[in-house]
């Protein structure tokens, strides 16, 4: 069991932390719904609305559930259907060692082991190769210097978001969050600035492919 797994534990067998909880249920449980509801809802919104707005053609923009996809034509797949061989995408990263889920606002703030990026993303077919690619150092050297971050675990290349809780907790008081997105349009931009050193990486995953 590393450090975090037992962090974990003591936290789930601690009294002071249970009769905390047991007290202060039913304001909790009205804030856990709150930000996981209406206010993950309006963030990850507008979240998607500034990054349509910074995408421009030949980008396309592919709404999926919650969340936006950054396709290139140039990156769909020849044949069949689907997003592409590879594409953009503004996802939560989770490092939870308990696999639990978390609200959009927790990953926007870095409230738990999550956090919210704009990560490159891969068809399934391509996944294992893809992680293979990204492991080697050589491989991701470009991608790295144009602002890339590689989490060695998941084995994910991502730009990272970062908002500051006060910002956030400003943009709600006033009704205006786009100041507090800013970072969020920043990653999508910066993430798209880097498409020559992802298009010799997707190159490299195709041939990979067709040698498989």
């Amino acid at each position: 069991m590393d450090h975090e797994h037992r962090m974990a534990a003591a936290k789930r067998n601690d009294p002071e932390l249970a009769a905390r909880v047991v007290r202060n249920i039913a304001q909790i449980e009205a804030d856990f719904f709150h930000s996981a509801g209406p206010l993950s809802e309006r963030l990850m919104r507008e979240a998607v609305a500034a990054i349509t707005g910074v995408t421009k053609e030949p980008w396309q923009i592919v709404e999926v559930d919650d969340t936006v996809r950054i396709v290139s034509p140039d990156w769909k797949m020849t044949k069949g259907v689907g997003t592409g061989d590879m594409w953009l995408e503004l996802v939560e990263l989770s490092a939870d060692p308990d696999g639990y889920e978390h609200s959009w606002l927790a990953a926007a703030l870095k409230a738990a082991p999550t956090q919210l990026c704009m990560a490159v993303m891969f068809r399934r077919g391509l996944q294992e190769l893809a992680e293979a690619l990204i492991e080697d150092d050589k491989a991701v050297t470009a991608l790295r210097k144009a602002g890339f971050v590689r989490d060695d675990a998941e084995l994910v290349l991502f730009v990272p978001i970062d908002i500051a809780v006060e910002t956030m907790a400003a943009g709600f008081e006033q009704n205006d969050l786009s100041k507090v997105l800013l970072p969020v349009s920043k990653a999508a931009t910066q993430a798209m600035a880097a498409k020559p050193e992802l298009d010799k990486l997707l190159a490299q995953l195709r041939e990979a492919a067709k040698r498989k």
